[in-house]
């Protein structure tokens, strides 16, 4: 159901291989979970960044996880790129959104903190 929400919001739908170290990965934003989604505009404006970041899971054949970015930009001469990062990368990325996600250990003080409603790392 997420899914299809995004495809109405905008969301381009695309195929690609990235490598994480010797791996390759082959990933569909089609079937792969959007844990994240950059705010999109339908008119051109001058507030629209041109650079943007959707944040990706990839659930592999052996049920091995693999977060990735599709870093995409308004200007449709601009090629999309397709980045794999880390599980502690993406956990910052998506707490930067104001974000929690279950899919991370709590054993994290960070998380902890962020439970008990204190917003940025700067206030403690």
């Amino acid at each position: 159901m997420g899914k299809l929400v995004l495809a109405k919001a905008g969301v381009e739908l695309m195929k690609a291989i990235i490598y994480d170290g010797s791996r390759k990965i082959k990933v569909d934003t089609t079937h792969d979970e959007c844990l994240y989604a950059a705010p999109r505009q339908n008119k051109k404006s001058s507030e629209m960044p041109k650079w943007a970041k959707d944040l990706y899971l990839h659930v592999g054949p052996e049920k091995k996880n693999t977060y990735y970015l599709h870093l995409w930009s308004t200007d449709k001469a601009t090629k999309d790129k397709f980045m794999p990062i880390s599980s502690p990368t993406t956990e910052r990325f998506l707490m930067s959104k104001g974000i929690i996600c279950n899919l991370f250990p709590k054993s994290d003080p960070v998380a902890t903190l962020y439970a008990m409603g204190y917003g940025i790392a700067e206030e403690f």
